[in-house]
């Protein structure tokens, strides 16, 4: 029985209430395939799809982006997205047992899997919650390496005029699920990244060597200079800096990528139904390194201007957290909007606000769940600069990544960065 508080039994009030019901009940329902476009978007907006009207999945930037640069959704039906046993059961066994210690910028209490698995939306720390779940508690293995992905640049104009190929492995020093125990060293590592570049020719064997920290401490970046057969330490604002020629800063890789307690305030603006994809293709049905032409080589996009939309993967009705990230002063955006799923730590979308508050980038990743290795691979990434019609997008090869392979962490040093430099 639905109950109306005093204030809203007004007769004008309940019948308003009772006519947007019947609306909804009355809207016809789409069925999956249907593609959102700007042709039928205003068509569409007032019908449902799986019981929610099209409208109230769309957020206002996808709109604007259907509207006005061409993306489009395929509908498909939504299916649950299978996860890592072992990782429900170490998020389970941190109920109640976490909290965040800001003095030390880390949770104490935490093990493995997701730190908070129950969020209070009234709890004052619900948004912090959130981004340290997803900062700690990522479905990705304890080690994962892609030897293959490129970082397309895409002139919305002209189309793509670059292709840097790379290899990137990351290694996790805690929250392991693996071998035994959740911490490898002392504890004072999160964990290892190597990064290089295997084409084109000028930028082969260029690579940074990164070590995270599982404290306020910024991250040791180093980078191995071919040219000169040097390696580089960073700065500890390095998180912030673009990534080479790209439209991604470091902190936009997989849309947020710094360590949640170095930006100042978060706040949870709500729970909502959005379109995202939880289900992409794979493979060459993503990237076809063998193809010749735009249609062959990247199946997945679209062969017109601005040539970054993304139309190959179809979207599924996915409930998420939305969280206003407020970054630093010395930060080139002013905030960051994300939307994270609510299920399992993965953030679908990301917008980026320039200084003035402007509108400046919008971020897209679609996933897919490896039920064989129990992690969640990124297929598809999306930066896209909107004030300079210029994007980024990264495609991954699929068939060559490898999950919770045989490897130590002395494998993953400065020594391997320029050994894989030369």
């Amino acid at each position: 029985m639905i109950r109306f508080r005093p204030a809203l039994r007004s007769p004008l009030l309940a019948g308003l209430i009772a006519a947007s019901a019947m609306a909804v009940v009355n809207a016809a329902e789409v069925p999956p395939g249907t593609v959102i476009s700007a042709s039928n978007i205003d068509q569409l907006k007032t019908q449902t799809f799986e019981g929610h009207t099209i409208a109230s999945l769309l957020t206002e930037k996808l709109e604007w982006r259907i509207r006005n640069s061409g993306m489009q959704m395929p509908l498909a039906a939504s299916k649950a997205v299978p996860l890592d046993p072992r990782w429900v059961k170490a998020s389970a066994a941190n109920a109640g047992k976490t909290s965040i210690n800001k003095a030390e910028c880390r949770v104490d209490g935490w093990g493995a899997g997701e730190p908070f698995p129950q969020i209070d939306e009234k709890d004052p720390q619900a948004a912090e919650k959130i981004m340290w779940n997803w900062h700690l508690g990522q479905l990705v293995g304890d080690i994962s390496q892609v030897p293959g992905y490129t970082q397309l640049l895409v002139d919305g104009k002209k189309g793509v005029h670059a292709e840097p190929v790379a290899e990137f492995t990351r290694y996790s020093m805690k929250g392991r699920l693996t071998g035994g125990n959740t911490v490898e060293g002392d504890g004072s590592e999160r964990g290892r990244q190597l990064l290089y570049f295997k084409a084109p020719s000028d930028m082969k064997g260029l690579g940074t060597y990164t070590v995270m920290y599982d404290s306020a401490k910024v991250n040791s970046v180093w980078a191995y200079i071919p040219a000169v057969r040097r390696v580089r330490q960073l700065s500890g604002g390095a998180w912030m800096d673009p990534v080479g020629s790209s439209d991604q800063l470091q902190d936009d890789l997989e849309v947020f990528n710094a360590r949640p307690c170095w930006y100042p305030e978060y706040k949870l603006l709500g729970k909502r139904n959005i379109l995202a994809v939880s289900a992409s293709k794979t493979g060459d049905a993503i990237w076809n390194k063998a193809g010749k032409t735009f249609a062959e080589r990247y199946p997945v996009m679209e062969d017109k201007p601005p040539y970054w939309n993304i139309v190959g993967n179809n979207y599924e009705v996915r409930e998420v957290y939305v969280v206003e990230a407020i970054t630093p002063s010395i930060h080139p955006y002013s905030k960051k909007v994300l939307y994270i799923d609510t299920k399992y730590p993965r953030i679908y979308y990301g917008e980026a606000y320039n200084r003035k508050g402007e509108f400046w980038k919008f971020m897209e990743f679609h996933s897919y769940a490896n039920a064989a290795d129990g992690d969640i691979r990124t297929t598809v990434g999306s930066v896209i600069d909107f004030q300079r019609n210029h994007a980024t997008i990264s495609l991954i090869d699929t068939s060559t990544w490898r999950t919770n392979f045989d490897a130590k962490s002395t494998d993953f040093s400065l020594q391997a960065l320029q050994a894989a430099g030369r």
